[in-house]
């Protein structure tokens, strides 16, 4: 039962959480010190690493990703095309919903239905249902999902949506999830408690389909400054933090108390959004702060030279003491949907220095870029080492921080002229429909393109590739849409982040590709 609690209680209960796990992990609880915020408990809120890392404890997908990314049946136990338009789904049965509700069609049309209607959506789920044009209930267990077009991406998209029940009621808010009174799901956990900004607990869910989990209750405890991460974990107080600071990576690797975990290139970017659509933009001014008559970011010769005046290698190096890769595009090459062609801009001041003086700002410019200082490993500092380089190309350019709860918001009122964030996918035409396709709500598109860039070509292709029945074709298609759009620089890939994890001695975390910090990636160590 989700309690409410008054902010006095609920710092003794945390105060108690963190007196309790001093001792060594204890049989079947696990408390995790993690850096990522969940704002909503709401499944259909926000497509976003928080979201996505604690909503499938307690919801499931109808197809799931592995942690090599290939799809594997959850709720749905098969999907195979009946003709070009039409997608027929086997639901698994004998599943039942935490509230004792069993699952069924009903309840696939029913979160199909409300995807696109959440309201506020800062990155909306929609772009994972718009090719659906009905969903047919069959029989129970069975449906057929009629797309627009072709469209062989079906059961990737498939792998985003999580599944609601149908009884929670017609007309379910957001609010009705964040107060517990709607987060009912299939998951392997049952929602416990939680506080905004604070933590989340789960218990298991004995009456769960699948195997059971090793843990009878988890707590995430959100700690999103780095030295506090590490003290709690050094402490005892958590069995294993995300995010392991860079700059104590060789400490613990000398502590035989924890085993230290790091994963590969990871299926997302850290990227720069630049204001190209608009003809005067709020934050760039001349350097001495006085309106311009034009937004030299409209200029692609300007956003090239933005993106070679960056050392991508020294930041890697140095801020982020190796966990990090430069990148080039969208998704690392390391996965199979991203060409391999597309490489890192080299670090050339002078030919950055000359495109800034062809497209008539050699004078240089005042330009503001807004990050995060609480959401992704060493955001804020890297927002100053790329302030440092443009700088170094003749700019006048500042940093703006802000928590990641107030610059979302803003992001997407499209109150900036430059920002920082990371994005995360599977494969890289999603990476292309949410931030560069052309912001097209219709269609599912640009639902995370804060900056409504838009480029005819690049739209054009994605929209072939997404319906073309041949993979090779398809991956061409996509590759090419990916040329161009980093020809035009509709953004500034800097880096693909690499995750450290810590744990107690004892535990086994199995990275993931995407970032995801949860309970179903720890186990118990084998004996």
């Amino acid at each position: 039962m989700f309690v409410t609690l008054t902010r006095r209680l609920a710092a003794l209960l945390a105060l108690c959480v963190v007196l309790c796990a001093g001792a060594p992990v204890q049989a079947q609880n696990l408390t995790l010190g993690t850096k990522l915020e969940l704002n909503t408990l709401d499944p259909h809120f926000f497509a976003a690493f928080p979201t996505g890392s604690s909503h499938p404890l307690i919801f499931e997908h109808l197809i799931t990703l592995d942690e090599k990314l290939q799809l594997k049946p959850n709720l749905a136990v098969s999907w195979k095309t009946l003709d070009p338009l039409t997608w027929e789904v086997k639901l698994r049965q004998g599943v039942v919903f935490h509230n004792g509700a069993p699952f069924t069609a009903d309840d696939v049309i029913f979160t199909w239905e409300r995807v696109p209607n959440v309201p506020n959506s800062p990155n909306s789920f929609s772009q994972f249902t718009r090719s659906v044009e009905r969903v047919i209930k069959i029989d129970s267990h069975t449906l057929h999902m009629k797309t627009v077009a072709v469209h062989p991406g079906l059961p990737m998209d498939l792998a985003n949506v999580l599944i609601i029940s149908a009884s929670v009621g017609k007309g379910v808010t957001t609010q009705d999830f964040n107060s517990g009174k709607a987060a009912v799901g299939t998951g392997p956990f049952k929602l416990g408690e939680w506080v905004n900004g604070e933590r989340l607990v789960v218990e298991r869910n004995e009456r769960y389909w699948g195997p059971k989990p090793p843990w009878a209750r988890v707590t995430e405890v959100v700690l999103a400054k780095d030295s506090a991460r590490l003290a709690a974990l050094l402490s005892g107080q958590v069995d294993a933090i995300d995010a392991v600071p860079s700059a104590d990576l060789a400490r613990l690797k000398k502590d035989n108390r924890f085993s230290l975990v790091r994963g590969g290139p990871a299926a997302l970017v850290h990227y720069i959004a630049l204001d190209s659509a608009r003809e005067v933009s709020p934050f760039v001014t001349a350097k001495d702060g006085k309106p311009l008559d034009r937004n030299p970011l409209k200029d692609a010769r300007v956003r090239k030279a933005l993106s070679l005046a960056l050392n991508r290698a020294l930041m890697v190096d140095r801020v982020l003491e190796g966990s990090g890769v430069p990148a080039g595009q969208m998704l690392s090459d390391a996965f199979p949907t991203a060409p391999k062609d597309v490489k890192p801009d080299p670090h050339d001041l002078l030919r950055a220095q000359a495109l800034l003086k062809e497209a008539g700002w050699a004078q240089g410019f005042r330009i503001v870029l807004h990050t995060t200082n609480d959401r992704y490993p060493g955001d804020a500092a890297i927002a100053q080492a790329i302030a440092q380089m443009w700088t170094r190309l003749g700019l006048k350019a500042e940093v703006e921080t802000l928590p990641g709860s107030v610059f979302f918001t803003r992001a997407s009122k499209q109150e900036f002229s430059a920002f920082a964030a990371q994005y995360g996918a599977e494969e890289a035409a999603n990476s292309l429909r949410a931030l560069v396709a052309t912001f097209t709500p219709a269609k599912g598109f640009g639902t995370a393109n804060r900056t409504r860039y838009s480029n005819p070509l690049v739209d054009n292709l994605l929209a072939a590739s997404l319906q073309n029945l041949d993979d090779k074709q398809r991956d061409a298609l996509v590759g090419r849409a990916i040329r161009v759009a980093m020809e035009d620089q509709a953004l500034i890939p800097v880096f693909y982040p690499i995750f450290d994890f810590a744990a107690k001695k004892g535990l086994t975390v199995t990275p993931r590709p995407q970032r995801r910090f949860n309970a179903l990636m720890i186990a118990p160590a084998a004996k």
